[in-house]
């Protein structure tokens, strides 16, 4: 089968087209014929050597795919061939077959598309946790959301609607992806590009600040952020852009004197229960098109390397995907 091999951590010039053996299920997996694979910010910064993964090089990359189940372990009850799912897979994903635990398969719900499934195992299930177990969010609290045109912040900023909080301040950088925010409920959508930007969240908080900073930007916008931040409010620090970022204490010692709050999350770093309560609620809201997915931007396997450029510019909106 054709699959994307990563053999060194020089950038996604690494990426290289192979042909390997199809993967076998073990005892617990399911085989899946892969119609799309996502990919992840995580993945860029992979390619780089600055995302930990427990593999040798060279390997297959991805960490999700969505497609159709066309082999079953020997001790799967919950699956059978035919089913479409979308997963995190064991075997890489940016391939032409994957494996995944079948105890971690996803049904995809009617209507939805492959590539708009494979949205869901990291990007939507991470927005769902982050707001649940970390940023937790009330109702009177006003949120910024950084980055909110790409494929996570498209779902934090939708949830954090959902959930009922009062006011929700996204950050995007052109004019089409603050109209398409705005059209999700947004209720301040800002162009960070403009270097007034914090002037105008301040504007927009009556100049007390916002009560929870989603900070998955690092650098400027990231610095900037923490200023923005109201007594007793609190940063979540995610995202592979923050994994390197070093907390310095010009940044520590507001956050004391202001009775302020600093989380990290982590999402692989989840209890699978943890994860596992929180798919039925996604895909309720999924499946009754509460939530809106987007996966716009699909790539076939062999122009990989255009697919992880357009990532990197920062040009795209919603999710970026292989289809093999």
């Amino acid at each position: 089968m054709k699959a994307i091999e990563l053999s060194a951590f020089e950038g996604f010039n690494s990426l290289k087209l192979v042909e390997v053996e199809k993967p076998k299920p073990r005892f617990n997996e399911v085989l899946i014929e892969v119609k799309a694979a996502g990919i992840n910010f995580a993945e860029l910064e992979l390619t780089k050597g600055r995302y930990k993964v427990p593999r040798q090089l060279p390997f297959i990359m991805g960490f999700e795919a969505a497609g159709v189940v066309v082999e079953v372990g020997v001790q799967v009850k919950n699956l059978k061939v035919g089913d479409k799912i979308t997963s995190l897979v064991s075997s890489g994903g940016y391939a032409e077959y994957a494996t995944a635990d079948a105890n971690a398969a996803i049904p995809i719900p009617s209507g939805i598309s492959f590539a708009e499934a494979s949205t869901i195992p990291v990007q939507g299930l991470s927005a769902y946790t982050l707001l649940k177990f970390a940023a937790k969010p009330q109702a009177k609290e006003t949120v910024l959301v950084q980055a909110a045109a790409g494929g996570g912040g498209l779902y934090l900023v939708q949830l954090a609607k959902i959930i009922g909080v009062e006011k929700v301040i996204a950050l995007a950088s052109s004019k089409a992806k603050l109209t398409l925010i705005a059209s999700l409920g947004v209720d301040v959508a800002i162009n960070y590009s403009n270097k007034s930007w914090p002037a105008q969240v301040r504007e927009a908080t009556g100049g007390k600040g916002v009560d929870v900073v989603l900070e998955a930007a690092s650098g400027e916008v990231g610095e900037e952020s923490f200023k923005l931040l109201a007594p007793f409010g609190r940063i979540v620090m995610f995202g592979a852009r923050n994994i390197h970022d070093t907390i310095s204490p010009e940044k520590i010692q507001p956050l004391i004197y202001k009775n302020q709050s600093l989380i990290g999350f982590n999402f692989p770093s989840l209890r699978p229960e943890q994860i596992a309560e929180c798919v039925p609620s996604l895909l309720s809201l999924i499946s009754h098109r509460k939530v809106k997915l987007f996966a716009n931007n699909a790539f076939p396997l062999t122009e990989v390397k255009r697919a992880f450029e357009a990532l990197s510019s920062r040009g795209t909106t919603g999710k970026v995907v292989l289809i093999p």
